[in-house]
């Protein structure tokens, strides 16, 4: 009997010290996996490591591009004001300047006519009586209508009268009044009367402050715009 056939040498009552077996047979396909089995319970976290040590500090980078300027902020409060500063010492005083020259004597002339004249147009009128006279500046000889200046100097003229229009005369008549000096018409001193009917009065007053450079010269008064009658008139010139 062929041992290998026998599944118990024990019923057979051979005393088999030593059993030789025949060669490996081929090995089986492997069986199919077997379910996961459940997993267990997470272990309790570990204690914390020590801290390593810092490592050392990188390169600075590049600086950055410089951003827009910003907005300007609003102008804040004024401060207040400080306190005044104590006053200075006085200066010295400065050395007395050189005294003026005197004034020079008064000179004025007042001259008027009495009776009433007609002055024609562009005709000057005429002073027949000189009131007052003060100093050789000014000179007029009574009856004429010239008034003399004979120094250099700045002056005041004031002349007034009334001033009557003639019969037969177109209306509206314009009556224009001015003073020359040296022939030359002075324009600021000009005045002037409408006159609407025959025969109509009205008063006038006008002055004219003037220099003379270069003297003598003569001032008039002149009547312009017509035949008119002139009374009461008169003339007074100072130097100032």
């Amino acid at each position: 009997m062929n041992c290998f056939d026998c599944r118990c040498c024990h019923a057979c009552g051979i005393n088999i010290e030593k059993i030789i077996y025949g060669a490996t047979g081929a090995t089986g396909a492997t069986g199919a996996t077997g379910a996961t089995g459940v997993t267990g319970a997470t272990g309790a976290t570990g204690a914390t490591g020590a801290t390593g040590v810092t490592g050392a500090t990188g390169v600075t980078g590049a600086t950055g591009v410089t951003g827009a300027t910003g907005a300007t902020g609003a102008t804040g409060a004024t401060g207040a004001t400080g306190v005044t500063g104590a006053t200075g010492a006085t200066g010295v005083t400065g050395a007395t300047g050189a005294t003026g020259a005197s004034g020079g004597a008064a000179q004025a002339l007042s001259a008027f006519s009495v009776p009433s004249a007609p002055v024609s147009d562009g005709g000057a009128v005429v002073f027949d009586v000189n009131a007052a006279v003060e100093g050789t500046a000014i000179t007029h000889q009574a009856g004429s209508s010239d008034v003399v200046i004979g120094e250099e100097g700045t002056y005041y003229a004031q002349y007034s009268s009334t001033v009557l229009s003639v019969t037969g005369a177109a209306f509206p008549q314009t009556n224009l009044i001015t003073f020359t000096l040296g022939g030359q018409t002075q324009s600021a001193g000009a005045a002037q009367l409408v006159f609407t009917a025959s025969g109509q009065a009205q008063h006038v007053t006008t002055g004219l402050v003037f220099n003379v450079t270069d003297p003598p010269v003569t001032l008039n008064v002149i009547s312009g715009g017509g035949t008119f009658i002139y009374s009461n008139a008169t003339i007074n010139v100072f130097r100032v």
